[in-house]
């Protein structure tokens, strides 16, 4: 899945729902080629051990983030419950990759953006009393930047590049209704732009 105060604690949350709405967002952010493969692996322990588990799971997000943050590795399947690496502290939930979907995909996210996504999974309508952050710092893609239920691009359509980012869910999605919707530009920019689940895609690379 995916802190800020508002009497949310993330082992609060529902996991069974807040985990299958981490994977299926996952799902509609999947990095793509050999190259991104490549360039996102973290160096150091070897691939699939606790310690590289860890360190992936870190990888998504800022150190000051990620160190003190609870690290979870997914189930052998999306039904099965993750497994917590590392108890943390600081109100944010780490996941290591997916080794569902083809890329590196790592992802932090704080306790409010947990109950965006589970609303999105839903399909409704999200209730969030503040502003809700996700980190992807090792990159994605999606389905596409208009249709929030897409999976799967049109045929002969590429995927939405994301690279690199960071995810702001807001409570009031009008506020974001002015913003650019230019995924190419290389600017924060608003994806699923007139739906419940419109946000910010602020790049850092």
């Amino acid at each position: 899945m995916l802190g800020l105060g508002h009497g949310f604690v993330v082992l609060e949350v529902d996991m069974k729902y807040a985990v299958a709405a981490a994977a299926v967002l996952l799902a509609a952010c999947q990095p793509q080629g050999e190259q991104q493969q490549a360039q996102a692996a973290p160096p150091g322990p070897a691939a699939g051990t606790p310690e590289w588990k860890i360190a992936n799971a870190m990888s998504a997000a800022p150190e000051a983030v990620g160190k003190d943050a609870t690290l979870m590795e997914w189930g052998a399947t999306p039904e099965a419950q993750p497994t917590q690496l590392r108890a943390g502290t600081n109100g944010w939930t780490c996941f290591a990759d997916n080794a569902g979907t083809p890329g590196n995909d790592p992802m932090c996210v704080d306790q409010r953006f947990i109950a965006w996504a589970t609303a999105w999974m839903s399909h409704s309508k999200p209730d969030i009393k503040g502003v809700g952050f996700a980190y992807m710092l090792q990159g994605g893609s999606d389905a596409s930047n208009t249709d929030p239920f897409k999976m799967q691009p049109d045929a002969g359509q590429p995927w939405v590049d994301t690279g690199p980012h960071i995810m702001m869910a807001v409570p009031n999605v009008a506020a974001l209704g002015d913003l650019p919707t230019d995924h190419t530009s290389g600017q924060p920019y608003v994806m699923w732009q007139g739906t419940p689940y419109a946000h910010v895609m602020m790049p850092v690379k």
